[in-house]
């Protein structure tokens, strides 16, 4: 999953990634390289074809989207039967979209979802609005021999599956990404970077030396109390044998975070909305070339070539302070909705998007010499007006039948699946937090978060002034319970697993 959809504040919000068509040539291999052995019901050719939704984040509309979609059909249907009905939504727009959706009970077929924001995944899962899937997957055995057995584990909620995991980079490293001309040009030694505070003589020297540019965009996901545990509000100091979970707004460090970020916004470091941006607008000035440093919590194998285009076409290079982690898979998954009146043929999609080279390419990047043009064996150039840029690959299944992006290692995918095998895992990987007892608590928290948490974290308020309101606010909205909630989960597991 990239970074930008990892604005995880550590708020109290977060307790809380071929056929001919049209004008193109190219015709599709005419069957998958994969032989289908499943326990599904053999294909009728007699029937029509059941007509599936798939409903999935973009970060803007691909003006194509009806000659991809058109292929992707004349490719599966003659497979499985099934037709598919793309429904990207923005990402700023999905999770109210799908919960909506889910409340009045709407039949659709296919989401996205995951553990951060827009994908919503245990709330889902606390509501039923997701189907679970281990009966059907018993159908599937190709899915349990391409995604690995950790990766499946990692998406269960109480033992049981309810989304299927989309394989890509599960180990992240943090630091930052910084636009390669403006170390070259001052002369910037990136190995003085160690921790977050030795980017601030960086920062300045933009300020000081280039008018038009921003020296950093946005800090409010910069405080990383996640290493402790868990990627919330909530955690336990690494090393602590009695795994005791904390409340960071009783932390120093997080105090301690807020000084430094505040004056980084008096100095004008940092992007003077940054307090009232959503990712599509950090997204969108990013773009245009004038942020000359990003704070990255992925910077995955490769993944210089994909910023290079976040920063309007600069190349960039990545400065990590953290070594791998495994962080798991809930970043991204697909699951199927509890209104779809088509579960088996929507698994059977679900399959082949991750098991199938042709169809993932297909919807990752469109059509051959119409949206992008082959330019080695297994690497592409993504055709900038050709009306069809996804390259979204996260989203839809396993990137690691994905082609190369021009400029990335021909060893990206050998590098990625080492990266996830043998990065450190947390000492209690595989304990997911129940929150579905505190969902009217999680709310209360999570506005009191929206009030006070960004604006903290931009530098864009005082916190001697603003933080005690914000400290108090949370105490009453719950989030004592729900740390007792979350200690007495972690003791039993714990306990379970002999670590205490």
């Amino acid at each position: 999953m990239e970074n930008r959809k990892q604005m995880k504040l550590p708020l109290l919000g977060m307790v809380l990634i071929f056929l001919l068509i049209g004008c193109s040539n190219v015709m599709f291999q005419p069957e998958s390289v994969f032989s289908r052995s499943t326990a599904f019901s053999p294909i009728d050719p007699k029937q029509p074809p059941v007509e599936l939704s798939y409903y999935y984040i973009v970060y803007e509309m691909p003006a194509d989207q009806a000659a991809v979609e058109e292929a992707i059909n004349a490719y599966i249907q003659p497979k499985i039967n099934a037709i598919v009905k793309l429904k990207p939504i923005i990402e700023s727009s999905y999770k109210d979209k799908i919960n909506t959706m889910l409340a009045s009970n709407e039949e659709f077929d296919i989401l996205w979802t995951s553990n951060w924001g827009s994908g919503d995944y245990d709330n889902k899962v606390a509501k039923g609005g997701l189907l679970p899937l281990d009966e059907l997957l018993n159908a599937t055995p190709l899915l349990g021999e391409e995604i690995p057995a950790a990766f499946w584990e990692d998406a269960k909620v109480d033992g049981i599956t309810y989304a299927v995991p989309n394989v890509q980079i599960a180990a992240k490293a943090e630091g930052f990404t910084i636009q390669k001309r403006f170390i070259d040009k001052y002369g910037i030694d990136i190995k003085q970077i160690k921790q977050q505070v030795d980017i601030e003589p960086i920062l300045k020297i933009i300020h000081d030396n280039e008018l038009e540019i921003i020296p950093i965009a946005s800090t409010s996901n910069m405080f990383d109390f996640g290493r402790q545990y868990g990627y919330s509000a909530q955690g336990y100091k690494i090393g602590d044998p009695d795994y005791k979970i904390l409340d960071i707004l009783d932390k120093p460090e997080y105090r301690t975070f807020l000084e430094m970020v505040r004056r980084w916004y008096l100095s004008g470091y940092i992007y003077k909305d940054s307090a009232t941006m959503d990712d599509n607008m950090i997204v969108s000035l990013l773009r245009t070339g004038k942020v000359a440093v990003e704070w990255n919590t992925t910077m995955k194998p490769g993944g210089e070539i994909e910023d290079r285009k976040r920063f309007g076409g600069n190349e960039v290079v990545y400065v990590r302070l953290s070594e791998p982690e495994f962080t798991g898979v809930r970043t991204t998954m697909t699951a199927i909705s509890r209104t779809s009146k088509h579960p088996e043929k929507a698994l059977q999609l679900i399959e082949w998007l991750e098991t199938d080279p042709v169809l993932f390419n297909l919807i990752t990047f469109g059509i051959e010499n119409k949206h992008y043009t082959m330019i080695g064996n297994n690497t592409i150039r993504i055709n900038q007006e050709g009306g069809y840029k996804e390259d979204q690959g996260w989203v839809f299944g396993n990137v690691l039948n994905g082609y190369l992006k021009e400029g990335q290692a021909t060893d990206t995918w050998e590098v990625t699946k080492k990266m996830n095998e043998t990065a450190k895992r947390p000492e209690v990987y595989g304990f997911n937090f129940n929150s579905e007892r505190y969902i009217s608590g999680e709310v209360n928290l999570f506005l009191a978060a929206q009030r006070f948490a960004k604006a903290l974290q931009s530098g864009a308020v005082d916190p001697a002034q603003v933080f005690p309101e914000y400290y108090e606010v949370a105490q009453k909205s719950g989030v004592k319970k729900q740390t007792e909630e979350m200690q007495r989960e972690l003791d039993q597991w714990l306990k379970v697993h002999g670590k205490k």
